[in-house]
C-alpha cells in the first residue's frame, strides 16, 4: 500500500480549469440519483407556467428543451452508464480469473496442510524473503507507478514496448544478482528473523527453502512488469488467470512430498519449494498470449534515457519505503508469531511457533479469497478509468465511479466477513483437516481467521481508496498514512503476543488494515471536498440488513444441524454438507433480500455476469 506524488496545486488546478465546461456538461449519477434533478424540476415547473399563458411559446420551448436534451443530456447519461457497465465488467473478469487463482489458492493450502506443520511451518517461513523483496523491488509499483505511466503510452505501442522491455531487462539483471546474494545471507536471516522459535530441525529445513524460494524471483520480477503492462491496456484476460499457475505448481509439490516423503536421498521433503519455481514459470508463460494480442513481443534493450523511467522512480519512491517499512512489519509479525505461546488446546505441545504461523497462513488464504475476487478485481478495474477522469479533469465522474466501486465492494465484502466468522469452523476443517493437520489445528486456524475477518469491508474501501491516490499522481500520502496505521497494529500486538497469544496478532493485523481506509478517507474528503458518501448510506444499510438475516440463518442452521450425524464436523463429509447447507442457504437469502431491496449494484453485477456468460 503506498506511493508518490505531483504537486497538488497543480492538480487542483487542473481540476479547477476544467469545472466550467466538462463537469457541467456531463450529469452525473451519484447514489443512484441525479445531481441535476433539481433543475430539471425547475426547467419543468417554468415551462407549465408559461403553457398556461402562451401554449404557442410552450410548444417551442418544450421541442428546443427536447432537443438540446436528446443531444447533450443523452449522450452523456449513456456514456456514464457505458462506462459503469464496462467498469462491472472489467470487474467482474479480472474476478473471475481471481476466483480459478483463489480456488487453487485454497486447494494448495489444503495439500500444504496435509504435510503437517513441521513441512507448512518452515515453507510458510521461508516464503516471506522472495515475496518481500519483490513486493519492494517491483511488484508494489504495479498499481501505483507502472499502470498509470503505462497507460499514458497506450497510444504508442512501440514505445510502450521498448518502455516495458527496459523495465523487464533490468528487473531480471536485478533479482539474479540478488538471488545470489541471498543464498549467502540466508544462514543469518533464518536463525535471527524467520523462525527464531523452531526447532533446529526446521530451522535447516527453513534455509534450504528459502534458498531455493529466492530463485523465483527470476520469474516473478518480470511478470510483475508485463502484467501491469497488461492491465494498462485493459487487457484483463490473460493476466487475470496467470496467477493460478502459482497455485498449480505448489500443489505439484505438495503432491510430491506427500506422495515420496523423505525417501530418495530425503529429496521428497524439497516438493514445495521446487513447486514455487514450476509455478512462477508457469505464470509467464501464461502471459504470452496476452502479450502477443497486445503486439509486445520480447526485445533485449535497456533505455537508459526512457523518459517514462524517470517518472516512474519518482512515483515509486514513497511506495518503495512502505514496501521496506511493511516488510518490516511483517518481519516482526513472523518473528513473534514463531514465539508464541500455545493457547488451552494445544497445550500438549512443547513448542507451538511452527502450529501458530501455519494457522495465520492458512487464515490469511481464507482472507484473500473474497480480498481478490472483490477488493483487488475492484481496484484494477477502476484504476484506469480513474486515471482518466483525472487526467481530463473531470472531478465529478472520478467521485462517481469511486462511488461505484465502494458500493460494489460492501455488497460483496460486508456477507463475505461475516460468513467467514459464523461458519470458520466448518470451513477450515472442510479444507485443510486431514493427513497431520489436526482437530486442535482446526480451531487454532479458525481463531485466526476470525480475528482476520473484521477487516474484510475495509480492505474493499483501501483499495479504492488507494487506486483514488495513484490516479491523481500522488503516492505520498498512502505512505504516510501506512505509517500512520502501523501504530494500530503494534498497540495491539506488542502488548498482548507473548499472552494472548497468535489470536492478537491477527487482530493487531485488521486493526492496522481497518484504521488505514479511515484516514485515507478523511484526507481524500479534505483534498477534493465532499464524495458524496450520503449516497452510500442507502444501499449500506440495506446491505447490513441483509447480513444481519443471513448470520442468523447461518448460525441457527449450524446448530440445528450439529445434532445430526451426517453433519459431524469430525468427518470430510460432515463438514461439506455443513458448510453447502448453512453457507448456501444463507447466501441465497441474502442475495435474495438484496434484490428484494432493490440494491442497484445487484443487477448491475448480474448484468455483467450474463454478457460474460453470452446470454446478454
Amino acid at each position: 500500500m503506498a506511493k508518490d506524488s505531483i504537486n497538488n496545486e497543480e492538480i487542483l488546478s487542473s481540476e479547477n480549469n476544467h469545472d466550467d465546461d466538462a463537469v457541467e456538461a456531463v450529469p452525473t449519477v451519484l447514489g443512484g440519483g441525479n445531481i441535476d434533478s433539481e433543475a430539471a424540476v425547475e426547467i419543468i415547473e417554468t415551462t407549465t407556467a408559461k403553457a398556461k399563458d402562451d401554449t404557442s411559446v410552450s410548444s417551442t420551448a418544450e421541442s428546443a428543451s427536447s432537443e438540446v436534451q436528446e443531444e447533450v443530456v443523452a449522450p452523456a447519461d449513456s456514456a456514464i452508464r457505458s462506462e459503469r457497465r464496462e467498469l462491472v465488467k472489467s470487474a467482474s473478469l479480472v474476478a473471475l480469473g481471481n476466483l480459478g487463482s483463489s480456488v487453487l489458492g485454497m486447494l494448495r493450502q489444503s495439500f500444504i496442510a496435509y504435510t503437517g506443520p513441521g513441512i507448512s511451518g518452515p515453507f510458510f517461513a521461508s516464503l516471506s524473503p522472495a515475496q518481500k523483496f519483490n513486493d519492494f523491488i517491483v511488484n508494489g509499483s504495479v498499481p501505483g507507478a507502472l499502470i498509470p505511466t503505462f497507460n499514458d503510452y497506450a497510444e504508442n505501442k512501440e514505445a510502450l514496448r521498448r518502455l516495458v522491455f527496459t523495465l523487464v531487462n533490468l528487473v531480471l539483471i536485478i533479482m539474479t544478482i540478488s538471488s545470489v546474494g541471498y543464498f549467502f545471507v540466508a544462514p543469518w536471516f533464518t536463525n535471527t528473523i524467520l523462525a527464531p522459535g523452531f526447532n533446529p530441525q526446521e530451522k535447516l529445513l527453513t534455509l534450504q527453502f528459502t534458498r531455493i524460494v529466492f530463485f523465483s524471483l527470476l520469474a516473478l520480477g518480470p511478470f510483475a512488469v508485463l502484467q501491469a503492462a497488461l492491465y494498462a491496456q485493459k487487457e484483463f484476460g490473460w493476466t487475470a488467470f496467470a496467477a493460478a499457475a502459482y497455485h498449480a505448481g505448489i500443489i505439484v509439490g505438495a503432491i510430491f512430498t506427500g506422495m515420496v516423503g523423505k525417501q530418495f536421498f530425503g529429496l521428497g521433503q524439497y516438493g514445495l519449494p521446487l513447486g514455487v519455481i514450476i509455478g512462477t514459470v508457469g505464470e509467464i508463460l501464461l502471459l504470452i498470449p496476452g502479450m502477443r494480442n497486445q503486439g509486445m513481443r520480447y526485445m533485449f534493450v535497456l533505455d537508459f534515457n526512457h523518459p517514462a523511467l524517470r517518472r516512474i522512480l519518482k512515483l515509486y519512491a514513497p511506495i518503495a519505503f512502505s514496501f521496506f517499512f511493511s516488510a518490516c512489519v511483517a518481519f516482526l509479525d513472523q518473528f513473534l508469531a514463531t514465539q508464541t505461546p500455545c493457547i488451552e488446546i494445544m497445550r500438549q505441545q512443547k513448542s507451538c511457533g511452527d502450529a501458530n504461523l501455519s494457522a495465520m497462513a492458512f487464515a490469511t488464504l481464507l482472507i484473500q479469497f473474497p480480498g481478490g475476487l472483490v477488493a483487488s478485481a475492484l481496484s484494477f478495474a477502476v484504476l484506469p478509468t480513474l486515471t482518466t477522469h483525472m487526467r481530463e479533469g473531470d472531478l465529478e465522474r472520478f467521485k462517481s465511479t469511486l462511488l461505484l466501486g465502494f458500493r460494489l465492494g460492501l455488497l460483496l465484502m460486508i456477507p463475505a466477513a461475516a460468513g467467514l466468522i459464523v461458519l470458520k469452523l466448518p470451513i477450515v476443517t472442510l479444507l485443510f483437516q486431514r493427513g497431520k493437520f489436526s482437530p486442535a489445528q482446526a480451531v487454532l486456524t479458525s481463531m485466526a481467521l476470525q480475528n482476520f475477518s473484521y477487516q474484510l469491508p475495509f480492505i474493499a474501501i483501501d483499495q479504492l481508496l488507494i487506486s483514488a491516490f495513484y490516479a491523481r499522481k500522488n503516492t505520498i500520502i498512502p505512505v504516510a498514512v501506512l505509517v500512520l496505521s502501523v501504530f494500530g497494529y503494534l498497540a495491539v500486538a506488542l502488548p498482548f503476543w507473548h499472552t494472548i497469544g497468535m489470536p492478537a496478532l491477527a487482530f493487531a493485523n485488521s486493526v492496522q488494515n481497518t484504521l488505514h481506509p479511515l484516514i485515507l478517507l478523511l484526507i481524500l474528503w479534505k483534498t477534493i471536498g465532499s464524495l458524496h458518501l450520503r449516497g452510500v448510506v442507502p444501499a449500506l444499510l440495506k446491505i447490513l440488513l441483509a447480513t444481519a438475516v443471513m448470520v442468523a440463518v447461518a448460525w441457527g442452521l449450524q446448530l440445528a444441524l450439529a445434532h445430526i450425524h451426517l453433519f459431524s464436523l469430525s468427518t470430510f463429509i460432515g463438514s461439506a454438507l455443513t458448510v453447502i447447507v448453512a453457507g448456501g442457504i444463507a447466501a441465497a437469502i441474502y442475495f435474495i433480500l438484496v434484490i428484494a431491496f432493490k440494491v442497484e449494484e445487484v443487477s448491475m453485477l448480474k448484468g455483467a455476469v450474463l454478457a460474460k456468460l453470452g446470454k446478454k
